[in-house]
């Protein structure tokens, strides 16, 4: 009884360990320091097209799947 106790103490032990090892990677990745830089024109013309992309994207696989979807409810009516 004694040796599960101390495994289960230990497997607790190991997860805390990754769990604090790992939330440190993570809360360490957000501590940002001063970058002295700028975002160019292309930069931002490449910003603005990508979100425009994404949009457009979104919109035409919408597109795609309410035609299906309609297609399936009026041949099944």
């Amino acid at each position: 009884m004694i040796a599960t106790i101390n495994g289960h103490m230990r497997d607790s032990m190991y997860k805390f360990h990754i769990f604090t090892i790992l939330s440190g990677i993570v809360l360490g990745g957000f501590s940002f320091h001063d970058a002295y830089a700028y975002i160019d024109p292309t930069s931002g013309s490449i910003v603005i097209q990508v979100l425009i992309g994404a949009f457009v994207g979104v919109g035409i696989t919408l597109k795609v799947y309410w035609e299906k979807i309609k297609y399936k409810f009026s041949v099944r009516l």
